[in-house]
């Protein structure tokens, strides 16, 4: 009887230790859109019509490619949106348009937690028009995170993106006239703080 209780005891000690371990495994980085559009092998654009069921322990989407925004162009050969079945790292898709990053498969794209799972009509108009076109003008730059401002870059190539700062998720990072990568909004382009300025003299 005891060694059967003991048994329980270590069985449960290692399911909550595989547990925490999955947790930690998944556990997504805070990054800016236009990194990790620019850093991942493919982002498309596409209605998700249907679940497909498991295949080679991955489970499948059905969906339609609108668009190929970075990746292979031959959009009729993407059908399928693969993702982890059983862990934490996969995803849940309902019935719409999304835009999504990940891995390219032979018939489809590889999506897990950490990629890019957006619904597009939850997307502002920028944020819309940021996957469509202006990230990828931008993939020559770097984008790296702070949380205290100033945030001042420490090269001509990096732009740096204060996670405190809600409302710079429009913002995308290109190379100016100069070719010092700096932050744009619609139609302008973002002063960057006067320290930042200062320290980029020295």
């Amino acid at each position: 009887m005891m060694g059967v209780t003991l048994l329980g005891v270590v069985l449960i000690f290692l399911s909550v230790g595989l547990n925490i371990q999955t947790a930690e495994s998944c556990r997504c980085l805070q990054r800016h859109s236009q990194d990790q559009f620019c850093t991942s092998e493919m982002v498309i654009l596409a209605d998700v019509t249907g679940k497909g069921g498991s295949v080679r322990n991955l489970f499948r989407y059905k969906i339609t490619a609108i668009q190929v925004l970075k990746g292979s162009n031959n959009v009729s050969r993407i059908q399928y949106v693969y993702t982890d079945p059983q862990s934490s790292c996969g995803i849940t898709l309902d019935q719409g348009r999304y835009v999504l990053t990940g891995n390219r498969l032979r018939d489809g794209i590889e999506v897990m937690m950490c990629d890019i799972v957006k619904q597009w009509d939850h997307l502002s108009l920028t944020e819309q028009e940021n996957f469509s076109q202006m990230y990828m003008m931008g993939c020559n730059c770097t984008i790296s995170t702070c949380s205290d401002s100033p945030c001042c870059p420490q090269s001509e190539n990096e732009c740096k993106w204060e996670t405190n700062s809600p409302q710079s998720l429009d913002y995308v990072c290109l190379k100016d006239s100069e070719g010092i990568c700096s932050w744009y909004m619609p139609h302008s382009k973002v002063d960057v703080d006067a320290l930042c300025k200062v320290e980029m003299r020295r």
